[in-house]
């Protein structure tokens, strides 16, 4: 720091500690041995007290039911209108949804777990029915082959 006298900015700077190491060794210093830039820093510095002396006075509390409605909106943010209509929809919405799973489950679970019931066949029925078409067969082996012309004849 060169010989002059540090202005008022680097004097404020300096009380409250915004100054780099060097340039606030240089300033104390200084006001260790300039009486008039010495009293430049405690008229600053008295003004500094009685303004926060006033600040403190005239300072007023939030009512706690302001303070806690504040709370309450920074931890629950409110909800979008979607949000809102999907929250209250949601059990409208999810109790149809499970009792048809549930009936589902139910019915399927009869029908899926219900043991196999082997089909009864009459052997004997389908033996005689194929006699009995057999006999009757117009194109059987007994018959001779008929072959349709396109005068609608049969040769």
């Amino acid at each position: 720091m060169n010989e002059t006298h540090p202005s008022i900015e680097r004097i404020v700077d300096y009380l409250y500690r915004e100054l780099p190491p060097e340039d606030d060794a240089a300033v104390h210093a200084h006001l260790a041995s300039c009486r008039s830039c010495d009293e430049r820093r405690a008229e600053e510095l008295s003004l500094t007290e009685l303004l926060r002396a006033h600040a403190n006075a005239t300072e007023r509390e939030l009512p706690l039911r302001v303070v806690a409605g504040i709370r309450s909106a920074v931890e629950h943010p409110p909800q979008s209108l979607w949000e809102r209509l999907n929250a209250a929809l949601r059990p409208i919405v999810l109790v149809p949804v499970a009792a048809a799973v549930a009936v589902a489950l139910y019915i399927g679970y009869d029908a899926w777990h219900r043991a196999a019931v082997p089909t009864a066949i009459d052997a004997g029925y389908y033996v005689n029915s194929h006699a009995v078409m057999a006999a009757a067969a117009p194109f059987g082996d007994a018959a001779p082959p008929m072959v349709l012309t396109s005068d609608n004849e049969s040769r």
